[in-house]
Order: C-alpha cells, then sequence, then structure tokens
C-alpha cells in the first residue's frame, strides 16, 4: 500500500467513524426520553429551595422584628426603674415606636390583668403570634394607678412618671401617652 492508499484507507475510516457516531446518536434517544423527568426533577428541587429562602427571610424579618421591639421596650423599662431609683416625683418624656404587629404590656401578663398590682413588675411582648414575657425592677401603672397600661404598634410619644399609691405605699412607674408632643 502506498501513501496515497493509506491516506484514502484512513479517510474512510475516520468518515465510517463519524457516520457511526451520527447513527448512535439518531439511535440513542434515551437523553431526550429523560429530558421530561429531569426537568420535573429540577423544578420541584428549586421550588422546595425558593420556598425555604421564604421561610428563612420570614423568620429573619421576624427576628429583625422582634430586636427592634425589644430596644425600643428596653428603653422604656430602662428609664423607669432610674425613675424607680430617684423616687416620686420623677418625671420623663419618652418618644416610643413598635413595629407594625409588635404590641407591650406594662403590669400584667395575659390572662391575668385582675391580677394587678401583684404583676405589676411583669411585662409581655407580643410579637405576630409570639408572646415573651420579662420582669422589671419598675411597678408599672396606668395614670390612675387602677391597672396595667397596654401600648400597640406605631408612634407614642409617653410620659413616665412615679408615684407612691396610698394604700400600699408602693412606687409605681405610671406610663400615659404625652397628648401634647402630638401636635409637634
Amino acid at each position: 500500500m502506498d501513501l496515497v492508499d493509506q491516506a484514502f484507507f484512513l479517510r474512510k475510516v475516520e468518515a465510517n467513524k463519524a457516520q457511526h457516531v451520527v447513527n448512535s446518536l439518531e439511535i440513542d434517544e434515551s437523553a431526550v426520553i429523560s429530558l421530561p423527568f429531569r426537568l420535573t426533577v429540577s423544578s420541584i428541587l428549586f421550588a422546595v429551595i425558593l420556598l425555604l429562602s421564604f421561610v428563612y427571610l420570614y423568620d429573619f424579618l421576624e427576628e429583625a422584628k422582634e430586636k427592634a421591639a425589644m430596644d425600643e421596650i428596653s428603653r422604656l423599662t430602662a428609664a423607669a426603674e432610674q425613675l424607680s431609683m430617684r423616687g416620686e416625683g420623677s418625671e420623663v418624656s419618652l418618644e416610643l415606636r413598635l413595629s407594625e404587629g409588635v404590641s407591650a404590656d406594662f403590669g400584667t401578663l395575659p390572662g391575668r390583668q385582675d391580677k394587678w398590682p401583684e404583676d405589676a413588675n411583669d411585662y409581655c411582648v407580643h410579637t405576630g403570634e409570639k408572646i415573651t414575657f420579662y420582669y422589671s425592677d419598675a411597678s408599672f401603672s396606668n395614670p390612675e394607678i387602677n391597672g396595667p397600661v397596654f401600648l400597640g404598634s406605631g408612634r407614642h410619644r409617653l410620659l413616665l412618671s412615679t408615684k407612691l399609691e396610698p394604700k400600699s405605699g408602693r412606687l409605681f412607674v405610671l406610663i400615659s401617652e404625652n397628648k401634647t408632643l402630638d401636635k409637634i
């Protein structure tokens, strides 16, 4: 076999290989048949990942809302405890902003509103479905010294003042909405 014959033979072998590859692709349709299955599985996995991401994001936002509320409420309780140490007649104005869906009860626990003044040192924070209970060194009351105080979502301009309850001699921090500041 001379060089021309060898080159012809090699071209023919290469052409047969290429034809065989093309024929095997035309005959092997397993990739085409499994494509809908692969797309379905991929779609389901994508939906699950997306759902988990939304759940995580929702929990993260709820946690951030709760932290912001606790920062605001801790300002109020710290001021109340400082006023309690100063004694009767102390006053301070405070602005408080509670996020949407957040509220706080001062001087009571849920379902125990009739237990005031026993629970006057307690307060609870409602964030969505979650209720968290806390204790304070200050005793909380409304301005009439006859019950607890409820603060809902939104902006509150508060006046905190201290007064002795005449019957028991107990010092209360009175929480009242300061209406005069609302016009500013």
